[in-house]
């Protein structure tokens, strides 16, 4: 699969716009990352142990960075989840970024995905990195990589993150959209995984007016 997709296919003409569906609970976010905030100083009204409000602010200083990095290569869209369990925090989000391949260069899905971070500080490969080619409802054979990340933070600490990177070649254009799940829960990675599959799933080109109830919407152009 290479990036010009289905975009070769004579009369298919290209969308204007995408739509996908998150979980009841998730936020969109704006991508300078008010909502992100906001989510953040609510949960430290609820948060009186100093431990866990170190475990809070550390938590959304990463969830920033993973935003205004976005912001620097070609996202659209984000929307996420924050909360707070006896047992720690759950973060996790879904991204979709807007790239195209340079001039006379296509690259092909499993390439484009190894080539993508959602930190975009991305050091070395660690964990399983595993590709593999999934069908979309309405859109069809798509590529798919999902692993760890591993980033340093400004401080120099590093930070891993789950991911699960899906390409979907926009018709009729030589650019592509990679949705993006993300996640620091690493010991919820089966089931988190199982979530990213799941919205990645409600994905949809729009072609004219787009009207929906689904969980956000973007333009393709």
């Amino acid at each position: 699969m290479t990036a010009d997709g289905p975009g070769a296919t004579a009369g298919v003409r290209e969308p204007d716009s995408f739509g996908i569906a998150v979980p009841e609970g998730w936020t969109r976010y704006d991508l300078e990352g008010d909502a992100l905030a906001e989510a953040r100083a609510g949960m430290l009204r609820r948060t009186p142990d100093r431990a866990e409000r170190d475990l809070v602010n550390g938590t959304f200083r990463n969830a920033r960075r993973i935003l205004a990095a976005a912001r620097r290569h070609g996202a659209v869209y984000a929307a996420g989840v924050t909360d707070l369990f006896e047992d720690g925090l759950l973060l996790a989000g879904v991204m979709i970024f807007r790239l195209t391949p340079p001039p006379g260069e296509s690259f092909t899905a499993h390439e484009l995905a190894r080539q993508f971070s959602a930190t975009g500080r991305r050091r070395r490969d660690r964990g399983d990195r595993r590709f593999s080619t999934v069908e979309l409802p309405g859109i069809g054979p798509v590529g798919r990589l999902t692993g760890v990340e591993e980033a340093d933070a400004a401080n120099g600490v590093s930070y891993r993150v789950l991911v699960m990177h899906t390409v979907i070649p926009v018709p009729a254009s030589r650019r592509v959209l990679i949705v993006t799940g993300y996640s620091p829960n690493l010991p919820l990675a089966d089931q988190l995984y199982d979530v990213f599959d799941a919205i990645t799933g409600t994905f949809s080109f729009e072609y004219g007016m787009f009207e929906s109830g689904m969980g956000g919407a973007g333009e393709v152009d």
